[in-house]
């Protein structure tokens, strides 16, 4: 669409009257178009003032416009992420809007200019090229387009295709921001916050994050969480840290969900609540949360907060396990090891344990530790049960000291050595571990007689 284009059909949409009659005149109030759905859809994916954001109702406004045959709605779901809109969609869409995008940035309208910016700066169909983005989202931004004034806001912050300066990244965000773009006042927030081309002031940082909040974006509702219940620029409060937790939560934030079944777990603002918890860590892990799926297993697994379903642990363990989560490693190893939710097989669970344990695991350090000093499925070698114990041992892990001691006292796969061996047993004793307390004693005596019998 053409810049006079746009004129004509700015005129074309004009309310109309029309004489009664008896005197007066009766306005025909026209019913809402393609085109206003595309704008209408704009405001609600970045804010506009007074407007919240609201994504989904975006993406269904734009699929509304792009049936009825509007280019720019169809530009606009061809460049979204894929978690928005099928691989298919965006190139069904592309292909009807690939030119259209052309024709209007080549004449100078403010959407085809940000959309071919945005082409640029994602390498969308087009080689990725910071410096071409920044050019169109100029020209954009120079029609007040608050899109592009935040992408610019943006590039100025990292200097990305134009010579970084965060006084011109706090100019465009301003810019935007005034005219409602929820992202800008967040990022606006944060400069004010870091002190980022403009000085440091907790208050505007603090004002800017509640009414990016405020109007759905859920970065600010989660950080205000964070704020509340750390005490960071704000007085620490856990019942509005809870309040932004759950908003957060509730619009889909996985992170947030994630902390909120923390909250829930640590009574965070009231009493402990096990199936709250488990309800937000069951949310985190569906969207992939590696801890959330680990704590979602535990729960299954131990009948805390849900039903006991050693089966549902299984899976989402496997889950964590596979995104490399330690802890969901050498569960997934007991499980194996124990037959529970699983066909019992102690070699996938020494393979699971030693995954886990290469990645820092203490308890699956100690396992190996202990199943290589006994041959427990695996062949006797004391050298690398030292080599497992001594990683856990340095870890502070009173059991790995134990039998440290015990080892480093009979020289097994290290040098004899009592004293050494009495350093083991006191550090394992100061953990509470009543073993080492009684060889502790009796090393300590021991040495008494040598040094008597001398």
């Amino acid at each position: 669409m053409t810049s006079d284009d746009s004129k004509n059909e700015a005129s074309r949409r004009t309310a109309r009257s029309k004489a009664l009659p008896g005197g007066g005149s009766l306005t025909l109030v026209r019913a809402p178009d393609a085109h206003d759905h595309f704008l209408k859809a704009m405001d609600l994916r970045r804010g506009a003032v007074g407007k919240p954001m609201d994504e989904p109702a975006a993406i269904e406004l734009f699929e509304i416009a792009a049936d009825q045959g509007h280019l720019g709605a169809s530009a606009a779901l061809s460049l979204l992420s894929e978690d928005k809109v099928s691989i298919e969609d965006r190139d069904k869409h592309f292909e009807k809007a690939n030119a259209w995008i052309l024709k209007s940035a080549k004449a100078n309208d403010q959407w085809g200019l940000l959309f071919l910016g945005i082409m640029y700066f994602d390498g969308h169909r087009v080689e990725q090229n910071y410096e071409q983005a920044a050019q169109y989202f100029q020209q954009a931004a120079d029609k007040n387009n608050a899109c592009a004034q935040g992408f610019l806001g943006y590039m100025y912050s990292v200097g990305h295709g134009v010579l970084q300066s965060r006084q011109a990244a706090v100019g465009y965000y301003r810019a935007a921001a005034d005219q409602g773009h929820v992202v800008a006042q967040f990022d606006l927030g944060v400069c004010y916050a870091q002190g980022r081309g403009v000085p440091k002031d907790k208050r505007a940082a603090l004002g800017w994050f509640k009414l990016a909040a405020g109007r759905g974006d859920l970065q600010a509702r989660a950080l205000l969480a964070k704020m509340y219940a750390t005490g960071n620029m704000v007085e620490q409060d856990n019942e509005t840290a809870m309040k932004w937790f759950h908003r957060a939560s509730e619009g889909g934030h996985t992170a947030s969900q994630f902390d909120l079944g923390i909250c829930y777990i640590n009574g965070v603002a009231g009493e402990q609540n096990h199936k709250e918890a488990m309800k937000w860590f069951r949310s985190a892990a569906q969207s992939g949360h590696p801890q959330a799926q680990l704590n979602y297993g535990i729960g299954c697994a131990l009948g805390l907060g849900v039903p006991k379903d050693v089966y549902q642990a299984v899976y989402w363990f496997s889950m964590a396990a596979d995104q490399d989560s330690a802890a969901a490693q050498y569960n997934l190893g007991r499980m194996y090891e124990h037959g529970l939710g699983i066909e019992k097989d102690e070699q996938t669970a020494i393979s699971w344990y030693r995954k886990a344990a290469d990645r820092g695991n203490v308890r699956a350090q100690v396992n190996l530790g202990l199943r290589y000093g006994n041959g427990r499925g695996l062949d006797k070698n004391y050298t690398r049960s030292v080599r497992w114990l001594r990683r856990a041992a340095k870890q502070g892990d009173a059991r790995a000291n134990y039998n440290m001691g015990v080892l480093t006292q009979n020289g097994w796969g290290v040098p004899k050595n009592k004293v050494r061996a009495m350093q083991y047993f006191e550090t394992a004793a100061a953990h509470g571990n009543a073993k080492a307390k009684r060889s502790l004693r009796a090393l300590q005596r021991a040495v008494q007689r040598d040094a008597a019998e001398v």
